[in-house]
């Protein structure tokens, strides 16, 4: 099946339900209904596939707020974070910074004790929950004069949150799956942290849009279980009654779903042991202990 506009999809499901013919989703409440499911389904699949297609390296929101220099922001339809970098353009700092890292449960990237500079380039930042990242900070000395202050607000709650000035981002965490707060920042090189040195990897969702012309970013191989998921649910909803070839599809799409992430995303033997909480050296949450940082945003009409 080549890829579909939602108008197409929508008749072929309004077709199968012998109802009124459309030109358009929004001629009747019944093809405005069929419209929304199938975006509703759309949603669903990469929520629980995960597929590659989505997978995409992007950066993070600036805050650019010099009050508030290690603080950025998920951009708008990341469902997931892998991990993220970001890039040191100071050569003064030195691999003899250590800081925090022996205090900490989790698996961290090799820091050795040579004192050579750091070369310029994409860095690795680990990721961290949200009550070791809270321990990390706030055994910043005040006093220090690295060491400076920013109030964060959460639901109408000031907190204080320290972090350092000297040097480039080494942890991070989210917060209200929105916020990224950063350890450090190097006020040498920048005012702020800035979009432009992040490099993240994660599932970043296309926004489904209620119009006939849109065609939901999908591999053509997705579609058939894209419409036959609308399908079955609009027999259920409609008619009060199952489609058994929609429900036969939609079991053999899937299983050829999971048999391609088989093969091209199966972990090894050790990656499927329990974690325990750690963090993965790649600096994003796993899914082994903490779960994997998701979320959705609102589908809207």
């Amino acid at each position: 099946m080549a890829k579909m506009t939602l108008l197409d999809m929508t008749q072929s499901i309004l077709s199968s339900l012998n109802s009124d013919e459309v030109n358009s989703i929004s001629d009747t409440s019944e093809s405005m209904q069929i419209a929304r499911l199938i975006q509703n389904k759309y949603y669903d699949i990469l929520v629980r596939s995960a597929l590659p297609e989505q997978t995409v390296l992007l950066q993070l929101d600036a805050s650019t707020d010099e009050t508030k220099p290690v603080l950025m922001f998920v951009p708008a339809g990341v469902m997931r974070i892998d991990w993220i970098k970001y890039f040191n353009s100071s050569t003064s700092a030195t691999h003899t910074e250590q800081d925090f890292e022996h205090d900490l449960n989790t698996d961290l990237i090799h820091v050795d004790s040579t004192g050579d500079p750091i070369p310029v380039g994409y860095k690795y930042v680990t990721g961290l929950p949200v009550d070791q990242f809270l321990d990390m900070i706030n055994r910043f000395n005040p006093n220090a004069a690295e060491v400076d202050a920013f109030t964060f607000t959460e639901g109408g709650l000031n907190f204080t949150f320290y972090y350092k000035t000297n040097a480039q981002p080494q942890y991070y965490t989210i917060i209200e799956n929105k916020y990224v707060v950063f350890d450090k920042f190097d006020n040498t090189v920048d005012t702020t942290l800035q979009a432009s040195k992040t490099m993240v990897y994660g599932l970043k969702v296309t926004p489904f849009v209620l119009t006939d012309t849109f065609i939901p970013d999908l591999d053509e191989d997705k579609f058939p279980l894209l419409v036959n998921e609308a399908k079955a649910l609009a027999f259920y909803e409609f008619k009060q009654m199952a489609h058994p070839k929609a429900d036969q599809e939609i079991k053999r799409q899937w299983s050829s779903i999971q048999k391609d992430k088989s093969v091209s995303d199966k972990p090894g033997y050790f990656a499927e042991l329990a974690n325990y909480g750690r963090v993965p050296r790649t600096g994003g949450y796993s899914s082994g202990g903490y779960g994997a940082y998701k979320w959705m945003r609102e589908s809207g009409p």
